[in-house]
């Protein structure tokens, strides 16, 4: 089996300043991950100080000129954008310089790794604080290809620690046994091409740490030793070959449970993630009385001290309303207070959409209550 070897760290936001008298934390994003807190702890109506560039037009008819400028905005969004390394925070502007700016128009500020900005709330909840100190020991730029692959069907997915993409669905009529097998390896090599294809512009495009191509019988494998050959990647990434049942998207979805890949949960989230939700599914069929679902299930198992893991969905505690926001804020603190570990899920994985699905805050307990 192919191992792929990690480098140990831990990754921090780096918090500059805390204004307790004015509820203004100035940070500055060393990563992915921390742009991706950032993402869950921006809100609308907040303010956001950073530094930006500006079109300026001095001239009537001219293109106008960038100009470096230092703004306020009343954030309006908020948007995470992984594979250009950006935080986009569109809003209206409250500050900056009178000459160049008019205030109540709108800014966007494209907020990369290495930046400092400052935010402002109305009110710092106690969870927020904690999620900026909070430390990942997760890759940031971690990037997964799989291909699911059968005879005359493929499916090819780019998993992150943030999303699920699926990149290509590939068919191909391939000429059952009986026919002339010059005919039949004809339509298998076109088909390989076809897939060689997609993999060779994704991965020139992304940095891929494994390559992992699954499916059944040994289709994975005669297409793994043509890619090695035909693929024009010099260092192609760490390769898996795992068996599944098909060569769709469910497959990709099995295969994130496969034993395979589970040396990789310590520093991949969403493998970790995917493990935690076949416990979930797990206990449903064998023990559903060690499972909580929703707010009032959830809190009244924290009065009794009975929660070890919660789930919840990143969008619970983004753009919610106040009130809502109060109302998740108590959870977290609870669950914290009774030593219960937390596991925040993004919507834009399968993993956070079945929680979704079960009502976007789930938790196992201790104990039957």
């Amino acid at each position: 089996m192919c191992k792929i070897e990690f480098r140990s760290w831990i990754s921090y936001l780096r918090i500059l300043e805390i204004d307790e008298k004015n509820e203004i934390i100035s940070v500055r994003a060393e990563d992915l991950n921390d742009l991706w807190t950032l993402y869950n702890v921006i809100d609308k109506n907040d303010e956001v100080s950073a530094r930006t560039q500006r079109r300026i037009v001095l001239k009537e008819g001219s293109k106008g000129e960038r100009k470096q400028m230092h703004l306020k905005l009343n954030v309006e969004s908020v948007s995470f954008h992984e594979f250009t390394n950006r935080l986009r925070v569109k809003g209206t502007i409250l500050e900056g310089p009178e000459d160049f700016v008019t205030f109540g128009t709108y800014h966007t500020f494209n907020i990369e790794p290495g930046q400092k900005l400052s935010i402002k709330k109305e009110k710092w909840l106690k969870s927020e604080i904690k999620r900026l100190k909070k430390a990942s020991i997760f890759e940031s730029d971690f990037n997964m290809v799989i291909v699911a692959i059968e005879t005359g069907l493929a499916t090819i997915a780019l998993i992150t620690n943030f999303s699920h993409n699926r990149i290509a669905t590939i068919k191909k009529n391939i000429p059952g046994k009986r026919y002339e097998q010059s005919f039949r390896n004809k339509a298998i090599e076109e088909f390989f091409l076809d897939i060689s294809k997609v993999l060779n512009e994704n991965l020139k495009r992304v940095n891929t740490k494994a390559l992992v191509i699954c499916g059944p019988g040994n289709t994975k494998e005669r297409f793994g030793q043509f890619f090695k050959e035909k693929s024009l990647i010099p260092n192609l990434p760490k390769t898996y070959f795992v068996q599944a049942s098909s060569g769709t998207e469910s497959a990709i979805l099995e295969t994130m449970k496969s034993k395979e890949l589970k040396n990789l949960k310590e520093h991949v989230k969403v493998i970790l993630e995917t493990e935690k939700i076949e416990d979930i599914m797990q206990l449903f069929s064998t023990n559903s009385d060690l499972i909580a679902i929703g707010f009032n299930e959830i809190s009244n198992a924290i009065e009794k001290g009975a929660i070890k893991e919660l789930f919840c969905v990143d969008v619970l505690i983004r753009g919610v309303s106040k009130e809502e926001k109060l109302q998740i804020e108590q959870i977290l603190n609870g669950v914290e207070k009774i030593g219960g570990e937390i596991h925040i899920l993004s919507s834009e994985h399968p993993t956070g959409q079945q929680i979704i699905d079960l009502g976007s805050l789930v938790a196992i307990l201790r104990y039957k209550i």
